[in-house]
């Protein structure tokens, strides 16, 4: 096999940042993903995928496709120069379940790192199922139950228990693999029901939390959230219950099996989906899960997850993504922590993360256009990649941040996805919006001034207190914005001036 000559060293880029790349040589696809830095957060600052098919054909052959091979080798070439350009210091390159099995896999790993400089780190399958058990903790720390991640052509099976990741399997359930064994019907059925009961992991039991991980478990549940007209897009915490997947799971399986490409399939994924449904069939069938959620964290976020300090692990992840966006976008970076402490006293109802990532992002699109930043503020939420929060925290999310302007009500309507929430949920995000817009409005959002302007809730009342030295804060806004507020609270509003801090 021939390549060109490398030219890695002549493109070289020092960004001054530590920039963390992962190489995941699947059985698909070859994919390289740049993380701005190794943090809690995911920053994805590149993000590249190519069709290799390195898994095609090992069940017959028990080797790599040289077509596959060819292909592999040139991106991979690719990856590596891009690495360099784009000021990756650290990049760990990952192969999975078509090089650990095919029986030329280990040479080609050598070719690899002799034409790239790239240190392939070959994974057992065990190791595959806990890097993606990783990264789904890297997404929610929160996360219980059970992980299953599927590929091209392995399914990796782990239990997570107290945040930590426990009896890792495998088995060879990939729609590629089964593809290869020709088997259709009752004796695919019952060489995929064989399987999964072999490896289920120590732990597993009915009604536990089902976490997928996966392009083609992402693909299935994209086509549950259009099928039954779900409002958000974003896949991240998305569940659905197992009612749902069966009923998808028919509907890609049945004779008239329809165009997925209607339904913004690949054709890749298209003609892997109703394997994956036969194997997911299997799976609830098994374990009963109570839930079947779907995280955008898998193998490579594990890495990720894999190199960051035992502090690092314990930061959140929403919080942090938020505190990099006020960094990046407000004008007065810190003000959003201030915000918070002055907010906590009068807003027991709101969970302590959601009101502090509130907080940190409502500055963040400040350079709209004024008549459309309540829009701007709801997208931020229901649109970017946040991890850590489920979609109903999302969209308590969304609506606090729109309520921070003006028009929201509006923004919130046109986008249909606040019928998530229930009515008291509703409330109480618009009365977070609120509190955020008046003490932005109070002090041009600047920081050291706010904490000098307590707030104060009773039973009755919400009060703003503003000392002599700075009463000429207070206007009739400010007395019209507190009495918003109050009113979602169902309290009555006072400004209070005069008297020292």
């Amino acid at each position: 096999m021939t390549t060109k000559k490398k030219t890695t060293k002549a493109l070289v880029t020092d960004s001054g940042v530590d920039r963390f790349g992962v190489i995941d040589i699947g059985s698909n696809s070859v994919r390289f993903v740049v993380f701005d830095s190794a943090m809690r957060s995911p920053a994805y600052f590149f993000n590249e995928k190519v069709y290799c098919g390195l898994g095609r054909d090992i069940e017959k052959t028990g080797a790599l496709p040289p077509d596959g091979k060819q292909r592999a080798l040139s991106t991979l070439c690719r990856f590596a120069l891009l690495a360099r350009a784009l000021g990756v210091r650290d990049v760990v390159t990952i192969a999975t379940a078509a090089m650990r099995d095919a029986s030329d896999g280990q040479t080609f790993a050598d070719e690899i790192t002799a034409e790239t400089g790239l240190k392939i780190r070959i994974v057992s399958g065990k190791d595959e199922g806990r890097f993606a058990a990783l990264g789904v903790l890297l997404g929610d720390r929160r996360s219980e139950g059970i992980v299953v991640d599927i590929g091209g052509a392995s399914m990796e099976l782990a239990l997570i228990q107290a945040n930590a990741v426990h009896h890792c399997t495998t088995t060879p359930l990939g729609p590629l693999r089964l593809m290869e064994t020709g088997k259709t019907g009752e004796k695919l059925d019952a060489h995929i029901a064989e399987r999964i009961k072999e490896n289920l992991p120590d732990g597993a039991r009915s009604g536990l939390r089902m976490t997928l991980v996966g392009g083609g478990w992402r693909a299935f549940a994209a086509l549950v959230m259009q099928r039954v007209e779900y409002p958000l897009r974003v896949l991240h915490g998305y569940e659905f219950t197992r009612e749902q997947a069966l009923d998808t799971c028919d509907w890609l399986v049945a004779e008239n099996t329809p165009d997925l490409s209607a339904f913004g399939l690949s054709k890749t994924r298209a003609t892997n989906a109703p394997w994956t449904a036969h194997v997911l069939r299997h799976l609830i069938e098994q374990l009963e899960p109570e839930i079947i959620a779907v995280s955008s964290c898998g193998l490579r976020e594990g890495v990720l997850y894999e190199n960051l300090t035992p502090a690092m692990r314990g930061d959140d992840p929403l919080t942090q993504s938020a505190l990099v966006m006020e960094r990046l976008g407000g004008r007065f970076p810190g003000f959003g922590a201030e915000i918070d402490a002055w907010c906590a006293p009068v807003l027991p109802e709101v969970s302590a993360r959601l009101r502090l990532a509130a907080c940190l992002l409502a500055d963040v699109n400040w350079r709209v256009h004024p008549d459309y930043r309540a829009a701007a503020c709801f997208t931020t939420a229901t649109q970017s990649s946040l991890v850590g929060l489920t979609h109903d925290e999302r969209m308590i999310l969304a609506v606090a941040l729109a309520y921070r302007y003006k028009d929201a009500k509006q923004a919130v309507e046109d986008d249909g996805g606040a019928r998530l929430l229930d009515r008291e949920s509703r409330r109480i995000a618009e009365a977070l919006g609120r509190v955020i817009r008046l003490g932005a409005m109070l002090t041009g959002a600047t920081p050291a001034l706010l904490h000098r302007c307590p707030l104060t809730r009773t039973d009755k009342t919400l009060t703003l207190t503003i000392p002599d030295h700075l009463a000429a804060l207070a206007s009739e806004a400010v007395a019209r914005r507190l009495e918003s507020a109050a009113s979602l609270l169902g309290l009555a509003s006072q400004v209070v001036t005069g008297g020292e801090e």
